[in-house]
């Protein structure tokens, strides 16, 4: 994928403006608290770094700082520890440090669309079903996009582990495969799979419209990714934790809004060597829906999938996994 050549950094500035540079930012505004935001560097993340600039964040009394981690299961453990107090996870990465009692609470649903199945436009019947036998690309071993099309894949009656063959590709060598027909599908997240729908190398399989690709499979318009808040920070600052969710629902349903040339027009590229037309469709794309009105259910039916398919350990309770999970900070 010569043309564009992914890079990990984050969305940096007052209006969804990109930056690489992997280091922690703090806003001036003077505002009376700090909140610590931890981010590894995805397009999805756009709420975080959106927030040292946005209006949400000032407006009560917020001033971010954004902290970079190396991958989900770090991000997941400074929040479990307490050394950041939010983040916007895909809840497809953070089941299992759940499960595993860390201490962090999920209390809002961000978004869905940043997470895909596409496959060549030759593939006509889509169906989970018809995947049986299949040979699929994804773009990390085990990554959100992995778990979550396997869970699903389980309640359609396909094993994930005997009934279809999984392969990682590098970028360049995904794109040879898919011309040469050799992947049936691709289950990654973005921007390599939305770089693949704007190539036209590939088509939507599954996205979150047709098919209920994301999380609470079954429920109306679900999430991929949350709100995550520090477990210490909910408990001891409740109404802290209640700002911080407001201000993520809000800038998240901001950008839902204004995703568009006027509001990014800032955008710089340097997140990825995707032009600024690019990354504006790519957000575009995404259903900015925040809501913390289903995320119970959404963990219960996620954990649920996620046990079945062996993701979960058996003895795994979801509906206890659920409670202990989702924190009601607007309504405590």
């Amino acid at each position: 994928m010569s043309r564009r050549r992914f890079l990990q950094g984050a969305l940096i500035a007052g209006g969804v403006a990109l930056a690489g540079r992997r280091a922690s930012f703090a806003a001036s505004s003077g505002a009376a608290h700090t909140v610590r935001l931890g981010y590894v560097g995805t397009p999805c993340e756009a709420a975080t770094f959106w927030a040292p600039g946005a209006a949400a964040f000032r407006g009560k009394g917020l001033a971010a700082r954004l902290e970079p981690f190396d991958d989900d299961a770090a991000l997941a453990a400074a929040l479990d520890a307490g050394k950041v107090d939010a983040a916007s996870m895909r809840l497809a990465s953070v089941l299992e440090p759940l499960e595993a009692g860390a201490h962090v609470r999920v209390v809002a649903g961000l978004h869905a669309g940043c997470l895909r199945v596409v496959a060549p436009e030759s593939v006509v019947v889509r169906t989970l079903g018809n995947l049986k036998g299949a040979s699929i690309a994804t773009d990390r071993l085990h990554g959100p996009s992995m778990n979550l099309l396997s869970a699903l894949l389980r309640r359609q009656g396909v094993d994930p582990h005997a009934d279809v063959s999984w392969h990682v590709y590098e970028a360049a060598a995904l794109e040879t495969a898919l011309d040469a027909k050799t992947v049936d599908c691709v289950a990654s997240s973005d921007p390599l799979a939305y770089a693949l729908l704007a190539d036209k190398k590939a088509v939507a399989f599954l996205d979150t419209a047709d098919a209920g690709f994301t999380c609470g499979d079954g429920l109306d318009r679900g999430h991929h990714c949350f709100l995550a808040l520090s477990g210490a920070l909910v408990e001891d600052r409740p109404a802290l934790a209640a700002s911080l969710a407001r201000a993520y629902i809000e800038t998240s349903a901001q950008i839902g809004r204004s995703a568009g040339p006027a509001a990014l027009a800032e955008v710089a590229g340097h997140f990825t060597e995707i032009d600024s037309y690019g990354t504006i469709q790519m957000l575009s794309s995404y259903d900015w829906r925040p809501s913390t009105d289903l995320v119970l259910e959404e963990i219960e039916l996620t954990a649920r999938d996620f046990r079945r398919a062996g993701l979960l350990k058996p003895g795994t309770d979801p509906e206890r996994l659920a409670d202990r999970a989702f924190a009601d900070v607007l309504h405590a």
